[in-house]
């Protein structure tokens, strides 16, 4: 974990759980995290396997200038990761086993930010494995959020963290490096002109005169 704030929820995350697999929805109280709370979310699973948003803070609504609420998890994510994003928060959502992704941010007009993703699950009002209480923390907000929604999330790292084991900030596990994939530039992403920086595709922007 390397934000203090993924550190913050996970911890109060771990205070509720109390020896269980998870915490109950119910057992996490908003004005413990009230500082928190806008860069919050909990998706539900549903019985056919898709994942939603049930609550998405403020501050994650504003990284895409839309209101995430009902919208597929998968969503925050490019086309290209979109499978393994929704597959990732599905095993938390379903099961015991928290996870932490890092990501890079594209915006729309040329952007780039480095953020980090905090999964845990939650047991919902059946008792069952289907919800998740996320975070999402930005290193160094760039001046354009608000002003330059994302287009989308590229996971760079995933972990998933074993709590059978003392945590040590996610030291006993390793993270998993995902391989770079190259999109094509023969078809132009949003219609615009692009180039890649690293494994991210940049669209050009402004005037060209």
């Amino acid at each position: 974990m390397k934000h203090k704030n993924t550190l913050e929820l996970y911890d109060y995350w771990a205070s509720k759980r109390a020896g269980r697999p998870a915490p109950s929805r119910t057992d996490i109280e908003p004005g413990d995290i009230r500082r928190l709370l806008p860069n919050v979310f909990i998706c539900e699973l549903s019985r056919d396997g898709k994942l939603t948003f049930r609550l998405a803070g403020t501050g994650l609504c504003n990284l895409y200038g839309r209101e995430l609420k009902g919208a597929g998890f998968g969503e925050l994510w490019l086309e290209d990761g979109i499978r393994n994003a929704t597959r990732t928060g599905v095993a938390v959502a379903s099961g015991p086993t928290p996870a932490i992704l890092s990501l890079d941010g594209l915006s729309r007009r040329t952007g780039v930010l480095q953020a980090e993703m905090l999964l845990l699950p939650v047991f919902g009002p059946t008792g069952e494995h289907d919800r998740l209480i996320g975070l999402t923390s930005v290193f160094d907000p760039p001046y354009w959020i608000g002003h330059d929604p994302l287009a989308g999330f590229s996971t760079t790292g995933v972990r998933f963290m074993d709590q059978s084991r003392e945590p040590l900030f996610l030291g006993n596990r390793p993270e998993i490096t995902l391989p770079r994939t190259d999109r094509d530039n023969s078809e132009p992403l949003f219609g615009q002109p692009q180039r890649k920086v690293g494994h991210l595709t940049v669209l050009e922007g402004g005037r060209q005169d």
